[in-house]
């Protein structure tokens, strides 16, 4: 007997996959093409003149988390390609733990994937054996030193050691003379997009930015660098880096509800199984409508909501979720994967009262639910422990957090009950 797997459930809104994906677009390839991308011009237009206003600059773009700022970059690298500009295809998204070395050797690598992609290398041979020789050093069976890396790579096979040391000085030149062959070759500077640095502990980001300021100072580069307001406030905490940076910093906010409406439409059709196929839109506009106002035209929020009210909701017909269903769905979801592991009331009391702000300190969490501030601060370091809540920004001595975005659906369904009782 045959066994056939059960179909995805986008198939029976007659759709290829997940139309919410929170994925980023990348600047080459994926599922859902680039040329998707909504809105944005203003910024797009400022990026683009700070990349023609030199051979040299370092962009911060930050903002909340979820509102595109990784998809916003990738077009602004998308459309620079389209004028001749070489940039590697993938951000690089930057590791808690990395050194100075790691972090340049992954932006090489970063460098040499893209080359050896395309079909017709735009450096020198010998520029791109070394990098090859460089970045494909199996660390765990071969060992290489940094003069043989960069030079004419002597091996030395079967042997178990650590990662070689390889001279960050002797990385950062042989960097430079990449991107002036690169420049050479195309006229342009490169760009390379650094990704997450809101991953990176404080001191960790300092002490990397310290050891990595000349590398940021090299020629025909432009360094963009992506991250949360906590970058930003860390950034201008430190006149060595902000001194660096090119331009005030680039803040990318919440999308208007046309353009919402435009990314998902577009999408869904993107999507379709077939053109010659009818097919099912999940949601109603009144529930777009409703996660809009939620979250403020966060775009991963909204999407993430979408996603996780279809997939609970669907079984063995498509289901198009109207206000008031959505509203239900996503109550249970947050009682089924937050609430139920809260065991401790006053605990519950700061988290409920985080809810209902976009951001809160320790201070305002105490004054409203009359909890010592000492209490509440050992409340909220165990609601971080559980996901519940993060730290999104510091402004002096005060820390502002915000709860997981998911639970905000608590706030839907009591809306929804609101204007029931109102009518």
């Amino acid at each position: 007997m045959v066994l056939f797997d059960e179909p995805s459930i986008w198939e029976l809104y007659g759709l290829k996959a997940n139309p919410f994906s929170t994925s980023p677009l990348l600047v080459r390839g994926g599922l859902l093409p680039i040329e998707l991308f909504q809105g944005r011009k203003g910024e797009l237009t400022r990026l683009s003149r700070l990349f023609s206003s030199s051979n040299s600059t370092r962009a911060l773009v930050c903002g909340d988390v979820g509102v595109g700022k990784t998809s916003f970059v990738n077009y602004a690298r998308h459309q620079a390609m389209q004028k001749g500009y070489f940039t590697p295809f993938k951000e690089i998204g930057v590791n808690s733990d990395w050194t100075a070395t790691d972090f340049m050797l992954n932006t090489l690598y970063a460098f040499y994937s893209t080359l050896k992609l395309q079909k017709k290398t735009i450096v020198s041979k010998q520029v791109f054996d070394k990098l090859e020789r460089l970045v494909e050093l199996p660390y765990n069976q071969t060992k290489l030193s940094g003069a043989s890396a960069l030079g004419v790579g002597v091996r030395f096979a079967n042997e178990s050691v650590s990662p070689p040391t390889i001279p960050s000085m002797a990385l950062m030149d042989f960097a430079q003379q990449l991107f002036n062959e690169l420049f050479e070759k195309t006229g342009k500077p490169v760009i390379i997009h650094y990704n997450n640095l809101e991953n990176v502990p404080e001191q960790s980001l300092r002490k990397l930015y310290d050891d990595l300021r000349d590398f940021f100072q090299s020629e025909h580069v432009h360094f963009v660098f992506v991250g949360n307001f906590a970058v930003h406030s860390l950034f201008q905490s430190m006149p060595r880096v902000a001194s660096t940076l090119s331009d005030t910093p680039l803040i990318i906010s919440e999308l208007p509800l046309d353009q919402i409406e435009l990314i998902l439409e577009s999408r869904i059709k993107a999507l379709r199984i077939s053109e010659g196929l009818n097919y099912v839109v999940p949601y109603s506009r009144e529930a777009l409508v409703a996660l809009y106002g939620l979250y403020g035209g966060n775009v991963r929020n909204i999407l993430n909501s979408f996603s996780a009210a279809v997939i609970e909701s669907t079984n063995e017909k498509p289901v198009v979720l109207g206000k008031t269903l959505l509203a239900s769905v996503l109550n249970s979801l947050v009682e089924k994967r937050h609430l139920v592991g809260i065991t401790q009331a006053r605990a519950k009391d700061v988290l409920l009262e985080a809810v209902r702000r976009p951001e809160v300190t320790n201070r305002e969490l105490s004054k409203h639910t009359k909890i010592a501030r000492s209490n509440v601060s050992y409340y909220l370091r165990e609601l971080e422990k559980k996901g519940c809540i993060y730290l999104r920004r510091r402004d002096g001595k005060d820390k502002y957090y915000c709860v997981e975005p998911s639970l905000r659906w608590l706030l839907l369904e009591k809306r929804v009950q609101l204007e029931k009782q109102a009518q």
